[in-house]
Order: structure tokens, then C-alpha cells, then sequence
């Protein structure tokens, strides 16, 4: 059954993007294109899903078509809504080269996952199959809301390096759904869970980025090195007083034309006193992701399997190109090793470490179109058995 729900979102995203299902908008300006098309999925956990996305996107010109930026601007508006109570708008501004040297990001987002997963805190949380009954479904599931405003401008400095400084302010709430869950029973034992209270979670940032990628969405060649400060602090704005520090390396090498090699390594950690909603960003320039586990992390795991204030991870990928034209329509297949693991205070300390990673091993095949548009699904063994992912980008 969830293969076959796979099968369908793919083929629904696959047909959705075709021009004349949405009426043509005016554009930005007379260099602005838009795309614009209905959503219609279905998976078991959140049931049948719709919903629309509509973008206005400056392309490159000639003089700058090989640039690594797949474009000047973009600005997509992104909703949907699920029959079980799931749903999400976002308002996404990204402008890599919209100024010469300078680099500008907007999100503007509101979303409820009714069905959100919950595993528990720390590296040794366990995955019991035999919880998930008939007569309690959402054992492992959460009700998460969150509200999130975020906006980032980084600065060239010198050729490929940038400086970035940048904000978070968040407000985000969990809940307890019908029946017996996790999340409740370790409430009602006594942890310090912020229970159907909203948090208000706010942070700036300052970093660092060297990039001599030659494609910012498929690089083939180059290297990105990211580091990362933020500071949350409740005298200033938002409830938490926390550090986060994150620091990133991926590299790319392709010895032919079809194949490309591929590397990450990420650490992050936190110091202070943040909560159970802030464990679920790890930080990156331009677009933060959620973690650990899940198509971003680690994808022979679920989404969010792992939470933790700090954690330690990395992916090694074999990326080869079997038909198509690149820039224009491509099929790829996808292999990787994924290995990585979460602290928490009072169970383990931050440190380099090979003792308890979680291990995953998978491939899959990828489609991509045009410089920007990538789909893909990965089917992943790791340690909770089978894990099959659908991929709107590529992993790092």
C-alpha cells in the first residue's frame, strides 16, 4: 500500500507541472516567468492531500545562464490541506542574484502537522512497531503547529566567500492526539514537555560561507563550507535563551560527464536551555531543514527519528546521469550510505564519536528539469528496517 501511494504522488507531480491547468497570472516584470499547478496526493499518514503551488521566477540571462545560481529571483506562494487536519501555506522569497554580491531570503509560513512524528528524545529512543495499534494509531504522532517568519542576506566578501547574517522567530506548539501516545505518557511522568502552550523560539544568526560549487541544486564539481552561529535570547524576544553552532562541509567531484561523487559531514550543537521544537532545525545558509532522520538526513529513517540538542552526521553519495540532457530533463540514479546520531544532556556529551550511529544504506531514481525542478524517491534498510522517501531536492 505505501508503494503504491508512492507511485501515485509521483505520478501526480509528475503531470502536474504542465502549463494551462492554472490561468497565466501578470508577471513581476516583462524578464519574469510564472508556473503555477494543483497538488493531489495521497499517503496513509495524513491521507488525501491538496492543494496548489504558484511561482514567479526570473531566469538567468544569457550572460550569466552558467552561472552556478539557477536564477535571479524567485517567489512562490505553496498551500495545502489534508483530510486529516494537516495542512501548511508558505510564502517563499529567494533572490541568490538578483544585486551582483549580494544574496537575499524571505519565508513566511504558517502549518499544522496533525499526525507529526514522535519518537522520543535522545539517541537510545526505540521504535516498537507493537505500539502502533488499531486501538492506539498515534502512538508515535504528534499535533505540531508552528507559525515561522525567517528572512537571511549574505554578503560576498571576497571571490566565493560570503558572510550571512540572518533571523528566526518561530512560535510552535505540541499536542497529545486521541488515545494513548508517547509524547502523553511521558508528559504525564513527568518531563518537561510544553504541552498545547505555544512557544515563541527566536534567533539571530551570523555566519560564514565558502562555495565553489558550479551548480548550486546539481553541483558536480566544488566544495561548500558553511559555519554558523545563532543566539536566542527571552530579554530580547521570544521565551528560550539558547546557542546553536553549526558547521558543514560538502564536496563534489565528477570523473565523467554522467557521474558525480559526493560528500557531507555536519555537525551541530547547543548550549543554553532550548526546548523540545528547537531540536528540529539544523541550520544552513539560504534553507534550514528539519532533522534527524527523514530524505535531508538520514533516509533509512523516519522523519524526525532522532531529536537532540546537538548531533553528528554525515552522507556519502553516487549520483549517475542515464539519460537526458542536463539543464533541460534528466533520469538519475541514486546510491548512499548515510551514518550520523544525536546527544542529549544527561545521556551522552557532544563529542567525535563512531559509538551509536545509525547506519542506512539505499539508492533510488531521480528525475530532474530544467536547472531547478528536481523529484526523486529513495528507498533506504537502516535499523527500524525499510524506509522508502519522496525527494522534492537533492540531499545537500
Amino acid at each position: 500500500m505505501r508503494l503504491l501511494c508512492l507511485a501515485l504522488l509521483l505520478l501526480v507531480f509528475s503531470i502536474a507541472p504542465a502549463r494551462g491547468q492554472i490561468p497565466d497570472l501578470p508577471t513581476l516584470g516583462e524578464n519574469w516567468t510564472d508556473l503555477g499547478y494543483p497538488k493531489l496526493f495521497y499517503t496513509p499518514r495524513d491521507g488525501l492531500t491538496g492543494g496548489i503551488y504558484y511561482a514567479q521566477m526570473h531566469p538567468p540571462g544569457y550572460r550569466d545562464w552558467f552561472d552556478p545560481q539557477p536564477y535571479r529571483a524567485s517567489i512562490a506562494l505553496d498551500g495545502q490541506i489534508s483530510t486529516s487536519g494537516s495542512y501548511k501555506l508558505g510564502l517563499y522569497a529567494r533572490m541568490p542574484n538578483i544585486l551582483p554580491g549580494w544574496r537575499f531570503t524571505m519565508e513566511a509560513e504558517t502549518r499544522r502537522r496533525a499526525r507529526q512524528n514522535y519518537f522520543g528524545v535522545g539517541n537510545r529512543t526505540e521504535r516498537d512497531g507493537g505500539n502502533a495499534t488499531d486501538a492506539q494509531p498515534h502512538y508515535y504522532h504528534t499535533d505540531h503547529r508552528r507559525t515561522l517568519l525567517r528572512g537571511e542576506i549574505q554578503k560576498r566578501v571576497v571571490p566565493h566567500l560570503r558572510v550571512l547574517g540572518g533571523f528566526h522567530a518561530e512560535r510552535w506548539q505540541f499536542d497529545t492526539l486521541p488515545g494513548v501516545s508517547l509524547l502523553g505518557t511521558q508528559a504525564n511522568s513527568g518531563l518537561s514537555l510544553p504541552l498545547g502552550t505555544p512557544t515563541a523560539d527566536v534567533s539571530a544568526r551570523l555566519g560564514l560561507v565558502f562555495d565553489t560549487r558550479n551548480d548550486e541544486i546539481a553541483p558536480m564539481r566544488g566544495i561548500l563550507l558553511e559555519a554558523i552561529f545563532g543566539v536566542a535570547d527571552s530579554t530580547v524576544a521570544g521565551a528560550l535563551s539558547y546557542t546553536r553552532t553549526t558547521l558543514s562541509a560538502s564536496g563534489f567531484w565528477s570523473p565523467s560527464e554522467q557521474l558525480t561523487l559526493a560528500g557531507r559531514v555536519l555537525a551541530q550543537a547547543m548550549t543554553g536551555s532550548p526546548a523540545l521544537g528547537s531540536y528540529m532545525l539544523i541550520e544552513a545558509s539560504d534553507k534550514s531543514f528539519e532533522g534527524y532522520g527523514g530524505w535531508r538526513s538520514n533516509r533509512g529513517l523516519a522523519g524526525l527519528r532522532y531529536m537532540g540538542e546537538d548531533l553528528l552526521f554525515a552522507n556519502l553519495e553516487t549520483r549517475y546521469q542515464v539519460v537526458g540532457e542536463r539543464h533541460v530533463v534528466a533520469a538519475s540514479l541514486l546510491g548512499f550510505i548515510d551514518v550520523g546520531r544525536v546527544f542529549q544532556p544527561g545521556e551522552d556529551d557532544f563529542r567525535l564519536t563512531l559509538d551509536g550511529m545509525h547506519v542506512s544504506v539505499g539508492g533510488g531514481p531521480v528525475l530532474s528539469f530544467g536547472r531547478v525542478a528536481v523529484l526523486g524517491t529513495t528507498m533506504a534498510v537502516g535499523q527500524d528496517g525499510f524506509a522508502i522517501h519522496v525527494m522534492t531536492d537533492w540531499a545537500f
